[in-house]
């Protein structure tokens, strides 16, 4: 399956950092585990530091056991930072707790997750829904996950260095992208159609995710996100 890898570097520690974040968003599964197989080599290949999840995995009940063995495979060596989308909470909580209870894996939609890095700084990650529970930056860098970035309060950015989100998928037709990096016609609906842009001192990264509800794309290709942050 042709995954396009997408490298963003996002510069918050003026290069004395060299963290590396997997966003995977959007996977829509249902049946059908090629994605899957797929994700697992991209992710022993890479070797992330952390792999972050903004929600939305499956459309039915068979695809969220599905995505249940991927995380139980994937968190045996790996660090799985996620939240659940809109699509995640359809078949209630006895679908949804498949996600739960996970080792090394960490739901964060109400929690704040506090991450050392081998270079020794701080990261406050959590969900936007929880963004009042982030401490003063001070030295610390704070890292929101949405699904869907068009709840973005401007107003409140002050202290979250990065968002990571998905929901969008690029708009899914991309008839041309703008100078300000916004991708036409789906910038006309969405405000944060787009792979990425600055927002005051916060910088918002969109992922066009790896699947649809409705598998119709055109100069959209399918993405995991690799950032680096330095």
């Amino acid at each position: 399956m042709n995954i396009k890898q997408r490298y963003e570097q996002v510069n918050l520690l003026g290069g004395r950092e060299n963290l590396s974040l997997f966003q995977i968003s959007d996977i829509h599964l249902w049946y059908s585990t090629r994605v899957l197989t797929a994700l697992r080599s991209i992710v022993a290949e890479t070797d992330p530091d952390i792999i972050v999840l903004t929600g939305d995995y499956y459309d039915i009940p068979a695809g969220a056991r599905n995505f249940r063995e991927f995380l139980l495979s994937i968190s045996r060596r790996h660090l799985v930072i996620f939240i659940r989308g809109n699509h995640d909470s359809i078949y209630g909580s006895n679908v949804s707790g498949l996600l739960a209870g996970i080792p090394n894996c960490v739901c964060v939609e109400d929690s704040v997750f506090r991450y050392r890095s081998k270079a020794g700084h701080f990261y406050n990650i959590t969900s936007w829904k929880n963004r009042k529970s982030l401490p003063a930056p001070d030295n610390d860098v704070n890292i929101a996950l949405i699904h869907n970035p068009e709840r973005i309060k401007e107003k409140e950015l002050s202290n979250i260095s990065l968002i990571l989100a998905g929901h969008l998928h690029g708009g899914q037709f991309i008839f041309f992208t703008s100078r300000d990096n916004s991708h036409f016609p789906g910038n006309l609906l969405y405000r944060h159609c787009t792979d990425r842009k600055q927002i005051g001192n916060t910088t918002l990264i969109v992922s066009k995710g790896l699947g649809d509800t409705l598998p119709l794309r055109w100069n959209c290709q399918k993405e995991i996100v690799r950032i680096t942050i330095t």
